[in-house]
C-alpha cells in the first residue's frame, strides 16, 4: 500500500513537469472597486469614481509551474466622474505561486507609477511604489485559462504624505491566461 500510494505521489508530481510550459502571457482589464484616498473624503467605491486599467503581462515559470517570475505593464484611466482620461502606465514586477492541480494562486508584485515626476502643479501626485497583494483563480479551457483576481495596493513611497494605512486600492481583474 505504501508503494502505491509513493507512485501516486510522485505522479501528481510529476505530471506538471511533462506538461511544462515556461513562458506564459495574460492580457486582460481590471476595475478599482474600493479605494480610500488620502484627501479626508473617506472610502469611495466604484460607482463613486470608476479607474480601470488594461493590462498584459508576460511570465517565466520555473519548473514544476509551481511558482512564475512575472513583468506586468497596465495603462490605467478614469472611466467616470469629473476627472474622466488617462491616469498613467504602471509597471508591476512580481510573482505568482500556483500549488499543482489547483486552479488557484497567489500574488505579490512591486507596482511602479511611471509617470509621478511630471505632475501638474497644484495636483496630488500618486505614489511611487506600491505593495500589490493578491489572490485568484484559473479556469482552464483547451488554448488558455480564464482568470479572476482580486488585489489590494498599498503605497510604500511617494513625494506626498500618503502611507499604506491610509491610502489603499482594491482592484478586481479578469482576463485571459496563455501558456507557450
Amino acid at each position: 500500500m505504501n508503494k502505491l500510494a509513493l507512485a501516486f505521489a510522485a505522479a501528481l508530481f510529476a505530471a506538471p513537469l511533462a506538461a511544462r510550459a515556461d513562458i506564459g502571457l495574460r492580457v486582460g482589464g481590471a476595475a478599482d472597486i474600493l479605494y480610500n484616498n488620502n484627501d479626508g473624503s473617506g472610502t469611495h467605491v466604484i460607482t463613486d469614481n470608476w479607474p480601470v486599467e488594461l493590462h498584459g503581462m508576460l511570465s517565466w515559470w520555473t519548473p514544476g509551474s509551481l511558482l512564475s517570475i512575472d513583468a506586468e505593464i497596465a495603462e490605467q484611466f478614469q472611466g467616470s466622474g469629473t476627472g474622466s482620461g488617462r491616469i498613467g502606465t504602471v509597471f508591476r514586477p512580481g510573482v505568482r505561486l500556483s500549488p499543482p492541480v489547483l486552479p488557484i494562486y497567489v500574488r505579490g508584485a512591486i507596482p511602479i507609477n511611471i509617470e509621478t515626476a511630471n505632475c501638474p502643479s497644484g495636483a496630488t501626485c500618486r505614489e511611487t511604489f506600491d505593495l500589490r497583494l493578491g489572490a485568484g483563480i484559473t479556469i482552464p479551457l483547451v488554448l488558455f485559462k480564464i482568470y479572476i483576481e482580486a488585489d489590494a495596493d498599498f503605497p510604500l513611497s511617494s513625494a506626498n504624505q500618503v502611507s499604506a494605512f491610509n491610502t489603499w486600492n482594491v482592484w478586481l481583474n479578469g482576463g485571459l491566461d496563455f501558456r507557450f
